[in-house]
């Protein structure tokens, strides 16, 4: 499995959040008419982008080499992106005279802290129901991912056919999420977390 090791994985991260940075790009040239708009979205893309990228970089290189830490920091990761984007997304209503969007400001800003918390929960040293229940949780979410990873690869087969280029960014980024989905998969059944995590 080497191909799913934690310096190929690291580099699929960010990649993945170079991707990122180019479609918010592309995003705010799609809002010509209300640049103020798309460049609100962009910004918090972007933000979240770089967060990945520095945790893939750390992941890369070995800065965070611990399996459980390694997982509890992706979980950690995407529960602050949740909240940036909960954030961006729902303040750039109002530079489009329109009202905020409470539901996915609100709503984004609790569902970040909930997987925050459950960040801190995967290497507190304690093996509790809670922590099973997580587990649990987790390789459904990552298998679900892994899935939808594999129909974005298929997708941007397909999408090949109308445009080139659209095909490509979408077919790497299904690669990337293939690569980084099966990883944690691998991490979460790995022998020593489950152990840690009381499984």
């Amino acid at each position: 499995m080497a191909f799913f090791s934690a310096k190929n994985a690291g580099l699929a991260f960010m990649i993945a959040a170079i991707i990122s940075i180019i479609s918010a790009i592309i995003v705010v040239a799609g809002y010509m008419d209300n640049v103020a708009y798309g460049v609100v979205l962009a910004i918090g893309a972007i933000i979240g982008a770089l967060l990945y990228f520095m945790y893939g970089n750390k992941v890369r290189t070995g800065a965070i080499s611990e399996k459980i830490e390694i997982l509890a920091q992706f979980v950690k990761i995407v529960g602050v992106v949740t909240i940036i984007d909960g954030i961006f997304t729902g303040i750039a209503p109002l530079l489009n005279n329109a009202g905020a969007d409470f539901v996915a400001l609100i709503g984004g800003i609790i569902l970040g802290l909930i997987i925050i918390f459950i960040s801190t929960k995967i290497n507190d040293g304690k093996q509790t129901t809670g922590d099973k229940l997580i587990w649990i949780i987790l390789l459904i979410a990552f298998v679900i991912c892994l899935i939808l990873a594999i129909l974005a690869i298929v997708g941007g087969c397909a999408l090949l056919v109308v445009s080139i280029l659209g095909g490509i960014g979408v077919i790497i980024g299904g690669i990337c999420d293939l690569i980084i989905y099966s990883f944690m998969i691998l991490m979460l059944t790995d022998s020593e977390v489950k152990s840690e995590m009381g499984i």
